[in-house]
């Protein structure tokens, strides 16, 4: 992670759960709630909306995974937090994304009351947030797999972040395949982009469904963009307590919330 800004993990997760979480993936999508509700309605094919901590999403060896606990301690220490689920759902025939960071560009700081951007050079921070990317099928060059720039995320927080052209020439190019089952890990810094499905086939087995979870400490001004009950809040045990509520209404929004990005 520190060299890479990614990680892939092979069976992270038990594949029982993950058959889960697409099947109620799917039927989300299919009954059109997720569209209804996205975060990114649609471009070029694809969108991402927010998934609520309810049912086979509620599984604490899904979110609460003993080795994604472990990791994420080491990683972002021991005051981290969930801070979205969501989906990203990239329809057959759905186009390349562009090139992005999950993360924000810069940070601001205050001076007594007055705030004001930092222009310094922050490209050795340690990682403060990170995306776990979970893809719910098998992933090939056909139905558009994730593309990483490794190594560069240290460059999104240098006074003058790159541009795409540069990252192209300064670092390589991998895109995310696999078997269902497979799962990986990046740095809220490193850039990305959705490569397109290629696949023209109607049906479930051709669109390509990831599930997501951010990682990081709790940011009191930022809005929370995970959704839970009350009641499903409360089942969660002290021992895996990975949200952090604020209180809205029901259902509740909390944990580290949302992040300026555009899935």
């Amino acid at each position: 992670m520190r060299a890479d800004g990614a990680v892939a993990f092979g069976n992270l997760f038990p594949l029982g759960v993950l058959r889960k979480l697409r099947k109620e993936v799917l039927r989300r999508h299919n009954a059109g709630e997720l569209r209804d509700r996205g975060l990114v309605r649609d471009i070029g094919g694809r969108y991402a909306a927010v998934l609520p901590f309810e049912g086979p999403f509620l599984d604490r060896r899904f979110f609460a995974n003993p080795k994604l606990l472990q990791i994420l301690k080491a990683l972002l220490g021991v005051g981290h937090c969930i801070g979205s689920l969501e989906t990203v759902i990239a329809m057959p025939g759905s186009g390349e994304q562009h090139q992005h960071i999950d993360g924000p560009l810069r940070f601001d700081r205050w001076i007594g009351k007055k705030k004001s951007m930092f222009n310094g050079d922050l490209s050795n921070l340690p990682a403060y947030a990170v995306t776990l990317c979970v893809p719910l099928c098998d992933v090939d060059e056909d139905n558009g797999p994730t593309a990483l720039w490794p190594g560069s995320h240290r460059t999104a927080l240098r006074p003058k972040p790159p541009g795409e052209d540069a990252i192209l020439r300064e670092f390589p190019e991998e895109h995310m395949v696999g078997k269902f089952g497979q799962s990986f890990l990046f740095d809220y810094r490193t850039f990305h982009c959705g490569m397109p499905n290629l696949t023209r086939e109607r049906g479930d087995s051709h669109v390509r469904v990831h599930a997501q979870l951010v990682s990081g400490p709790e940011l009191a001004d930022v809005f929370p963009r995970v959704v839970i009950t009350r009641r499903n809040l409360a089942k969660v045990p002290s021992a895996t307590a990975t949200f952090h509520a604020r209180a809205r209404r029901p259902p509740l929004a909390v944990g580290l919330a949302g992040r300026q990005r555009n899935p």
